[in-house]
């Protein structure tokens, strides 16, 4: 049973009634991504303590986000008028904002029309105490002063609008919500303990996390072991910085973050291959001919110094072996934990959540936050020739990139300046090989001023932007896009990927004379790294994931899916945004795993009864994923629409 109770602040009213939840009710209620967020804060509600749900439009409120009274109140807050319930939301000259925590005001507050003041019903319901016997931030008791003042606050040395509380004795004064402020506690942008200090002595010092001036007349965080790094008290408390946990009297364990023993000169076991030895290698012995990866970050080894297994072929530059077992990570709070990937125990691709690129190599785990071992090694950027100041992770929003003017990205901020960089651009390698020019190409970034003629890439043959990033050869003059470059698996390195019944899926590099023709969409593959899927009868090529997966569907025989697709190549750690990724079960029927939170969706099987030719050629796929490409009606169908390598044409046109 459902019953609506009449209420001044919701339009659904009426004295009594009553009514069954329908199974439509009940199926939009579960259903709806904001079925259990409170219509006024916006935070999900729990059942457990009661919130009040209107069994007419199905909205749920907190109940201490809902007024109690529609008459007027006095609050310490604003003690010089009353405040008046509003519940159409802020009239058109209000600023909008909550006086108290400075968060959007939504329908249901209290307002002063002279002052122009606004109060959530919430924190009307949590007015301050009057007294503080025992604050962490002070040894004496702390009296709440009801003026509208403005004041620096001793604890965290940002300005104030109202009520503070202060020490008379003293002279000090403190927000409310730094009264409560930790005193040791953990940050991600730091690998030792900080602790609150009330004055960091005279100087010129910097935060470490938005890299602005501290005041050193007020508090502070501060490292007793590292004499140069201070942070803002507001920063280094924020929800993305600190875990929430409070460490005073907590004694410190060391972590032995090692990844290798030392077994002679120049001879370490590194732990993600203790069945060998690796030695040393420097650059004056690399045979350049010989085209290696390094296993951590799946990058080309040129003439870096590398080590390489005694007696098979691993390779891990020497960078790479010195990363620590566990570090921190700006877009973490908790510690990211090294792994890799453990040959026919695992899996063996996962996206990182900073570029969002696919890769095989090693990455630091912690819960959903996967990363890389470039992303992970970057806090900041500095590269002169790209820009003229340090780019920092300051916050977490999501911005757009300075170099690809791509959206909704987390960025590098230059706090000088407003330019922003990504994770994917601010990894890219300076130099690369590829097979469209004898030397090297270089990185460059972007003309500055609109040059007269066209850019024309060498591997695509399209028009280039020239205000993007894009690789160069100042020799040839050839240019070329990233992506082209490097395609969409630059992160990843050739490797099998699964195996069963007589087929295998691997990555493989595209290195033939001419390019293979893509199994599913028909075109030529331009990816430096392309997937192969074999058979004892046949093989074939594909672009990218997504032409694998409409091969897949388009093709008849169950047989032949699970001998050319097996199912263990397409587990994943964490899944790309808008990919949905295939595993087989055991009766051969299909699960498609959507990235992150969401539901997962399922292929059925086609019935063994006969059915007519266009219900065997496809299968029914139940996806919300809009941005995929169509598949073929028929692996044979997409054969006779195979399209010709076009003619080559490069170069930067006058």
């Amino acid at each position: 049973m459902g019953r609506i109770y009449k209420t001044f602040w919701h339009h659904h009213e009426s004295d009594e009634y009553t009514r069954e939840l329908t199974p439509m009710d009940i199926a939009f209620i579960l259903n709806a991504s904001n079925a259990n967020k409170c219509n006024d804060c916006q935070n999900n509600t729990d059942y457990r303590r009661n919130p009040w749900r209107c069994d007419l439009c199905y909205k749920v409120w907190h109940l201490e986000c809902i007024p109690s009274s529609p008459d007027e109140i006095n609050h310490p807050f604003h003690p010089y008028h009353p405040l008046k319930l509003l519940i159409d939301g802020p009239p058109d000259y209000s600023h909008g904002n909550c006086g108290t925590c400075k968060q959007d005001l939504k329908r249901f507050f209290y307002h002063c029309s002279i002052c122009d003041f606004s109060m959530h019903v919430r924190c009307a319901n949590d007015p301050p105490p009057p007294y503080v016997d025992s604050p962490w931030c002070h040894k004496h008791t702390l009296t709440l002063m009801a003026r509208n003042d403005t004041f620096t606050c001793n604890a965290c040395g940002m300005h104030g609008e109202q009520c503070p509380y202060v020490c008379a004795p003293c002279g000090l004064m403190f927000h409310r919500d730094c009264i409560t402020l930790p005193h040791v506690i953990n940050i991600n942008r730091h690998d030792h303990r900080v602790s609150h200090t009330y004055s960091l002595g005279f100087g010129l010092w910097k935060c470490t996390i938005c890299h602005q001036k501290i005041d050193w007349r007020y508090g502070a965080y501060s490292c007793s072991k590292c004499p140069d790094f201070f942070f803002h008290s507001k920063c280094a408390t924020r929800k993305d910085v600190w875990d929430g946990v409070e460490l005073e009297g907590v004694p410190e364990e060391f972590v032995d973050v090692s990844p290798f023993k030392v077994i002679d000169d120049g001879v370490i076991n590194h732990f993600s291959h203790d069945e060998h030895n690796l030695r040393l290698i420097d650059e004056d012995a690399i045979d350049r001919d010989k085209s290696i990866q390094c296993e951590a970050c799946t990058g080309s080894i040129f003439s870096d110094k590398h080590y390489s297994c005694m007696e098979c072929d691993f390779f891990i530059h020497e960078t790479c072996a010195n990363l620590p077992l566990q570090k921190r990570h700006g877009l973490c709070t908790k510690p990211l934990t090294l792994l890799t990937i453990k040959k026919d125990t695992e899996n063996r691709l996962f996206q990182c959540t900073a570029c969002e690129k696919v890769s095989n190599g090693f990455r630091y785990e912690c819960g959903d936050t996967i990363l890389d071992v470039r992303c992970a090694s970057m806090s900041w950027y500095c590269d002169y020739e790209c820009h003229p100041h340090t780019l920092f992770l300051t916050t977490l929003d999501r911005e757009t990139c300075g170099a690809c003017l791509e959206t909704d990205k987390q960025v590098l901020h230059c706090v000088e300046c407003k330019f922003t960089l990504d994770f994917k651009c601010a990894t890219l390698p300076k130099k690369i090989k590829h097979r469209c020019d004898d030397h090297f190409l270089s990185l460059c970034f972007g003309e500055k001023e609109k040059p007269r003629g066209k850019y024309w890439c060498e591997v695509c043959e399209t028009v280039l932007d020239p205000q993007k990033w894009f690789y160069s050869c100042g020799d040839c003059g050839v240019v070329c896009h990233i992506r082209c470059v490097l395609g969409d698996l630059w992160n990843a390195k050739p490797d099998l990927l699964g195996s069963g019944d007589g087929g295998i899926l691997k990555l493989v590099p595209n290195d033939s004379m001419s390019r293979p023709k893509c199994g599913s969409c028909g075109s030529r593959c331009q990816q430096p790294l392309l997937y192969m899927a074999s058979a004892p009868d046949m093989k074939e090529f594909f672009c990218d994931f997504q032409c694998v997966e409409n091969f897949y569907r388009s093709t008849r025989s169950e047989k032949q899916r699970s001998r050319i697709l097996p199912a263990e190549a397409f587990t994943t750690h964490h899944l790309p945004e808008q990919r949905a990724y295939l595993t087989i079960d055991d009766d051969v029927s299909c699960t498609v795993l959507h990235p992150k939170s969401s539901p997962p969706t399922f292929l059925s099987k086609p019935d063994a009864s006969p059915q007519s030719d266009a219900s065997q050629q496809s299968m029914t796929l139940h996806d919300t994923t809009q941005d995929r490409k169509p598949p073929p009606q028929t692996w044979a169908a997409s054969r006779q629409n195979r399209m010709e390598e076009p003619p080559r044409a490069s170069g930067i046109s006058p």
